[in-house]
């Protein structure tokens, strides 16, 4: 089963998820990200180590043992579960057997691992499989949940896939495919939004059918601006800031934008926090946001806490090990635009140094992540550096489509440098190791320059 998400989708698989809470099933969720377009498998290795709850101070062993305890539930072969250590790069202590495959042999077994995978959830009760943001996904992982729609044909699994009406999705029109558009809310509702959100509080008619007109049925509007007018001094301030707003219609994201923005302002010290995230992504780490803030704890919480308050934070876990996502792409892009260039540069700085000195595994097993944070600190030579080494760990992972694009990025950064002989030799180097992937992916009459695609809007 597909769903064609708009802004519902969230919404959306949040109602599911309440719906089948009590039924008994085994539900996997995979969140594809904007700033991982192009590290392979990243959505799958994220729910991998989301399932074993892995913490940040977790020895390789204490890894090894909670993968194999979540492996054990379908089953898993030692060669499967060998393959999968290696995705999660996480070297073999021994106990499993050793491999010696060619990179495209790799990706094939890796991918032929997490069918089976699958296969062995369901024999224990049906699975859930929900994969959000599909628009931003990685050219495997796609790979992957294109041979997952075939795969559940005669599997109980249930595959929820939300993205935007852009992304055209590979298997659509299948015969065991439903594609379901979530377009605007009605007027009723709407109205139930704001009656939620209301509660007890007292909101005039008039107010309510002021935010009904002008949010336009588009969900993540109606929350916040409603939101906006419960935070007004009284009923004549509500009216106010209801008949300010553009209406969606005529200016939409802007209108949407400016409203973040404005209650972004008023969370005062949590707004550093939520710059800070939106800095790091989408979906951040408690430990690397804490050390990346450098401030006390409870100081740390408390913002957090207000934001979630706020609804423009998720959080997965409990501290120190949570994790958090922006409630949606609009609200880290607001959190985001407030920085100026020159803070927002010395913050990326921050967040690549943080990573290289206190979360060395991430910036080994995550080279694309590093380069990206140098590229926007504006240190373009470590930045070239660091693209051509995710470009090369994705050609051993016979990813091509990804170490294309690392490559090519890694070739963008040396053409805004001035030349001398390292950087030429550097920028030949690049090119020859972009030949046999690019014409695999483009075609022999590819041109060897940089042709990066373009980052999806956030």
């Amino acid at each position: 089963m597909k769903a064609n998400s708009r802004r519902r989708g969230i919404g959306a698989c949040a109602a599911l998820l309440e719906r089948v809470a009590t039924e008994p099933h085994t539900r996997l969720r995979y969140f594809c990200s904007p700033q991982h377009t192009d590290s392979a498998f990243f959505p799958i290795i994220s729910q991998m180590e989301r399932a074993a709850r892995f913490a940040h101070d977790d020895t390789v062993q204490v890894k090894l043992d909670k993968l194999d305890a979540v492996l054990a539930l379908a089953s898993t072969s030692a060669q499967d579960a060998a393959l999968f250590a290696e995705m999660l790069s996480l070297p073999n202590d021994g106990r499993y057997p050793a491999l010696d495959l060619a990179p495209e042999e790799r990706r094939q077994k890796t991918q032929e691992a997490l069918t089976a995978q699958l296969a062995g959830l369901t024999r224990q009760r049906p699975v859930l499989m929900i994969v959000e943001d599909t628009h931003w996904v990685d050219p495997t992982s796609l790979e992957v949940f294109g041979r997952t729609v075939d795969q559940i044909k005669t599997l109980p699994v249930l595959l929820i896939v939300t993205f935007r009406p852009e992304f055209n999705a590979p298997w659509a029109g299948r015969s065991h495919v439903t594609s379901l558009a979530l377009n605007r809310l009605g007027e009723r509702e709407a109205t139930a939004i704001i009656a939620r959100l209301v509660g007890n509080k007292e909101l005039p008619a008039d107010v309510m059918a002021e935010i009904v007109e002008r949010t336009d049925g588009i969900p993540l509007f109606v929350e916040e601006m409603t939101k906006a007018v419960l935070e007004a001094g009284g009923p004549g301030e509500a009216r106010h800031i209801a008949a300010a707003v553009p209406s969606a219609a005529l200016a939409v994201p802007a209108s949407l934008h400016a409203s973040l923005m404005a209650r972004l302002d008023q969370l005062g010290s949590a707004k550093d926090v939520a710059q800070i995230g939106a800095a790091i992504g989408r979906e951040f780490s408690h430990p690397l946001l804490a050390a990346v803030m450098a401030e006390p704890e409870a100081k740390l919480q408390s913002a957090l806490d207000r934001l979630m308050t706020a609804g423009l934070l998720f959080q997965q876990g409990a501290p120190p090990y949570a994790t958090y996502l922006f409630k949606h792409a609009l609200v880290q892009d607001a959190a985001y635009g407030t920085l100026l260039r020159e803070p927002r540069r010395a913050l990326h700085a921050r967040i690549a140094e943080t990573l290289e000195s206190q979360f060395a595994e991430i910036a080994e097993r995550q080279p694309e992540l590093l380069a990206r944070h140098c590229t926007e600190a504006g240190l373009i030579e470590k930045a070239v550096g660091l693209w051509g080494k995710a470009g090369q760990r994705s050609l051993e992972r016979s990813a091509l489509v990804e170490a294309v694009a690392q490559l090519a990025g890694a070739l963008d950064q040396i053409a805004t440098l001035p030349s001398t002989p390292a950087l030429r030799r550097e920028q030949i180097r690049l090119q020859v190791a972009l030949i046999a992937p690019l014409m695999h992916v483009k075609g022999h009459a590819a041109p060897i320059q940089s042709d990066r695609p373009q980052q999806p809007a956030q």
